[in-house]
Formats: C-alpha cells, structure tokens, sequence
C-alpha cells in the first residue's frame, strides 16, 4: 500500500490550559482532495500552521513523504515538498504578477541570488513561468502590477507562488478569503486544474464550494476531529448538519 504524502498522528497544540487541537489524525494520499471544515474557533487553522511547521505540536507526530518533520522548521518542510497559501495575500505589489512568479521559481531553483543568471538558468525560469501562469489562465495579465490587479487575480498570483515551490502537498487556507463573489469561480476553476498527483488539503467556510472540490471531508469541532467521509456522507450526518451546514439547507 503507497505511503500516505502527509500524515498527522495524534496531534495536539496548546496554548497555556487551553488546548486548540486535540489527538488529531489523519493522512494525505497522493492526488488525495480534502477539506477541513468546521465552525470558527474550531481549531482549523491552527492545525496547517501545526503542518507547516509554523508551530510546534504539544503531542503526536507529523510525517511528511515519508519522514518524519514534527520538529522540521517551515523551510525545511517546503524544500521538502510542502507548499501553501495564506488568507492574506504576499506579493510583491508594484511588481508585475510574473516578476513575482519568476522570484519564486528563481529561489526554488538556487538562482534567486544572482544578479545574471547563466543563459539555461535564465530559460529554465522563463519557461516553469511560462508553465504556471499557462495552467492558471495568468498569461493576460502577466505585465501588469499586482497592485491594480482584480483581489481574485491577485489570489490566484498567491496560488502561483505556491506551485512554483513544487509542492507534493498544498495547503490552501480560504484561498478565496475576501474575494468578490463574481471571481470566486476564477480560483476554484484554477484549483480543479491542479497536478492531479499532488495531495491538497483545503480549509473553505462555502460548503457548495467544499462540496465540489473534496472527495474526502474532515470536520474540526473544539479542536478535534467530529466527523469525517465523503461530501455525501458529510452532508447527511445529522451532527454536521447541526453544528456547521444548518438544517435548512436539507430542509
């Protein structure tokens, strides 16, 4: 049986007495698509943070290709095959969409710090640039600012930056956090053209959305794993509907 790509075993976080993630597992198979739902203050992104390496775990163990990375920092986790987006956009602003791509894939490539890189370096960089902003429908906007850039475009630059990095996982954290509704579409179209053998794992308050998108669907409630299984089986358990999707949507 093929080794999950990201596995979490038994993993706790706490902040003084208080304890935000409780014994969560689960695991990550190669091409796998699940959302991590849940009400707010369930403890959900605290729990990629806790994967990413931007905080340590109280308990349990994170496993990442097959090693164990619990006490790995977050650069050392991305070198290792993890990538993700943030609520939050970081781009550059007054660079162009593409300038910023092309820093990410220059960093990933060792080249970042060379001021000229050699003639190969230089088309392989253009090329993965080319490559990414080809699959996320970027290239018409490639030469303009970031800063006058539509907020749903400037999402998708984010996502950009995160498969220039390579990632065997991706971690996507509401990528659509503050987008206007009209250009929702526009990331999730996208996100549905991911490399079908990368693992992703997606924290997303449109259930419609998470519906769509996730073949398995975990639920985070106080912390700790409430229920798990397909969107259907999600959609139909009667705690879930209570606690997060409302029983009107069933009505």
């Amino acid at each position: 049986m093929p080794e999950p790509l990201l596995e979490l075993r038994g993993v706790s976080k706490r902040f003084g007495p208080l304890e935000v993630v409780r014994n969560v597992s689960l695991s990550l198979d190669r091409g796998a698509r699940r959302a991590l739902i849940g009400p707010n203050g369930a403890g959900k992104t605290t729990l990629v943070n806790l994967i990413s390496g931007r905080l340590a775990p109280t308990a349990g163990d994170v496993w990442l290709t097959g090693r164990l990375v619990t006490r790995m920092p977050e650069a050392r986790r991305v070198k290792a095959g993890l990538g993700r987006t943030f609520q939050i956009t970081n781009l550059f602003r007054r660079l162009t969409i593409e300038e910023n791509i092309a820093l990410a894939v220059a960093e990933h490539m060792g080249a970042a710090g060379r001021l000229w890189p050699a003639g190969a370096v230089r088309a392989r960089i253009e090329a993965r640039v080319a490559e990414i902003m080809a699959l996320l429908h970027l290239t018409a906007h490639a030469g303009r600012p970031v800063e006058v850039l539509p907020y749903g475009i400037q999402r998708m630059g984010e996502l950009a930056l995160a498969l220039a990095l390579e990632p065997k996982v991706l971690l996507l954290d509401e990528p659509a956090a503050g987008v206007p509704r009209g250009e929702v579409g526009l990331i999730f179209d996208a996100i549905a053209r991911l490399p079908p053998d990368m693992a992703v794992l997606l924290i997303e308050h449109d259930i419609d959305v998470v519906f769509r998108f996730a073949s398995r669907v975990t639920v985070l409630v106080a912390g700790q794993v409430y229920a798990e299984g397909t969107p259907p089986e999600i959609g139909e358990h009667a705690g879930v509907r209570a606690l997060y999707l409302g029983d009107a949507r069933h009505g």
